[in-house]
């Protein structure tokens, strides 16, 4: 059987590398960036990409993954709309690409995830 494993490795860190997805509208100084790596048997299968913003002169902060984007009012905010909606992209991903054999567990680890953004939430 397979060994997946899905993850953050790193911490949300600075990023304005990426500040050109925001068509030069964000404020290079608040761009920050995330990954969600999908492993499978050791070899790095896919990763979905994370970026949180805030526009010149505006008091919202964008968020962005790979399919989706929208506002949120603060930074916790904006970092926690990513992640889930990061999550979700991710486990499609898994689903496109692994055997259905594994979607009870990949199951499992999309709840586990889920309670672990929700207590993270919690705590902030």
């Amino acid at each position: 059987m397979q060994k997946i494993e899905m993850g953050m490795e790193e911490p949300w860190f600075k990023d304005p590398g990426v500040a050109d997805i925001f068509g030069g509208r964000a404020d290079i100084q608040t761009v920050e960036g995330a990954s969600i790596i999908i492993r499978i048997d050791d070899g790095i299968l896919d990763l979905v990409e994370l970026t949180v913003a805030r526009f010149h002169g505006d008091d919202e902060w964008v968020w962005d993954t790979p399919d989706s984007y929208g506002y949120a009012k603060d930074l916790p905010a904006a970092k926690a709309a990513a992640t889930k909606r990061g999550w979700h992209e991710a486990m499609v991903r898994l689903r496109e690409e692994v055997a259905t054999e594994v979607v009870d567990p990949l199951d499992r680890i999309a709840k586990t995830a889920a309670a672990a953004v929700r207590k993270r939430r919690r705590k902030e």
